[in-house]
């Protein structure tokens, strides 16, 4: 039961980070100068992480794809992690 939580508690903590990195450094890093789409076409892999919505003037948004994949890397390198710190 103990090591269950230490695991849930890795995830857990594992997300947190997982979201922070992904908005803090790297989409600072991907999207430099949010104002350039205004005048310059986004690739489809750009598209597939981020959208242009008139509600944000048309700067990039993480879309519920990037928010999925964000989620399951931070649970899975969670979960690698708790269960690899936890093994008898």
């Amino acid at each position: 039961m103990i090591r269950l939580l230490k695991i849930s508690g890795f995830s857990l903590i594992s997300i947190v980070v997982i979201f922070i990195f992904n908005y803090l450094l790297l989409e600072r890093l991907i999207i430099p100068d949010p104002c350039y789409y205004h005048s310059h076409d986004a690739t489809k892999i750009f598209d597939l992480f981020y959208e242009l919505t008139a509600s944000e003037g048309y700067h990039p948004t993480p879309t519920k794809f990037n928010l999925i994949i964000t989620l399951i890397t931070g649970a899975m390198s969670g979960l690698l992690f708790g269960l690899k710190l936890t093994n008898k």
